[in-house]
């Protein structure tokens, strides 16, 4: 592991709940271009449940980001592998700090696929909650990692690509014209939008490197053959809105829940009728938020 656990615990953000009864810890992965501050109410809710939380910023998101540590960059080599190892540090410092308690594990979009790594390094975990997901084919991951690998040989890992940006998060407001900011796509709730376009710290360019790392993160987490040796009774829940363009509005959701239920004993889904990106930013997200208390419940 590639991890040095006093360097993550400055980017950790630890919630604990002060409720009576406590029913287990909960971890949150975030997703590409935002940060942990973003899941403040999503955090209290889990805390007024009962639930610990753990939230950890990933390597060039939020409190990473410094002079050493670029916007929207993983690591020099490795970064996938780092990241995926962060999480898992993280993980592992919550059951030793809570052994008696049930932990589940809750990615969102980019972090969604981290958290899918972990769980192919056989962390345990008690359930995992994938939210704005989707399962990308290998035509459309070959295309991809085509074009990444093109513009990383001319412009190098520290290039951050107004292409890419364009091909994906632009292209996915445009399905929403006419819209009121770039950021439309991720929820209807027009005061999450604006909180989200108003923080630096949110939307902006990624490096190549780090879309270069994240096709990697997919050849693996898309690939039956790094499911060999994993506990396959860990609980799945895929939520996603049913107007996500991430999920292809649902279609890439299916086949996310195709995939890993010929792999896992124990996956289910759900589409959130007119939700975007952020189902836990959206106008019905108590509707979202109660499926995944209902998750944890049941497992």
């Amino acid at each position: 592991m590639n991890t040095n656990l006093a360097n993550i615990n400055r980017h950790l953000n630890i919630s604990l709940s002060t409720n009576k009864n406590i029913y287990g810890v909960v971890h949150i992965s975030h997703g590409m271009a935002e940060h942990v501050g973003r899941y403040k109410w999503l955090i209290s809710k889990f805390n007024q449940e009962g639930y610990h939380v753990y939230a950890a910023n990933h390597r060039g998101h939020g409190s990473w980001i410094n002079t050493d540590n670029p916007k929207g960059f993983f690591a020099e080599n490795n970064g996938w592998q780092h990241v995926t190892d962060d999480l898992i540090a993280v993980i592992q410092k919550a059951q030793t700090d809570h052994p008696n308690l049930n932990h589940y594990l809750l990615g969102h979009s980019m972090g969604s696929w981290i958290a899918l790594s972990a769980v192919q390094e056989n962390i345990k975990i008690d359930g995992l909650v994938m939210c704005g997901s989707a399962k990308l084919n290998n035509f459309s991951i070959l295309v991809q990692s085509i074009l990444i690998n093109f513009i990383y040989f001319f412009k190098g890992k520290h290039h951050y690509s107004l292409l890419m940006d364009k091909l994906t998060m632009r292209r996915y407001n445009n399905l929403f014209k006419p819209f009121k900011s770039p950021n439309d796509w991720i929820s209807s709730d027009t005061e999450s939008v604006k909180d989200y376009t108003d923080d630096i710290n949110c939307g902006f360019i990624v490096t190549i490197g780090l879309w270069k790392d994240l096709i990697t993160g997919f050849k693996k987490v898309f690939s039956l053959k790094y499911y060999k040796n994993i506990s396959f009774n860990v609980p799945i829940f895929i939520i996603s809105g049913d107007k996500d363009p991430v999920g292809g509005n649902g279609k890439l959701v299916r086949d996310l829940y195709l995939f890993l239920n010929s792999i896992f004993t124990n996956v289910s889904m759900a589409l959130i009728k007119d939700s975007r990106h952020e189902v836990l930013t959206e106008i019905n997200k108590e509707e979202s938020f109660l499926k995944i208390i209902n998750f944890f419940k049941n497992n």
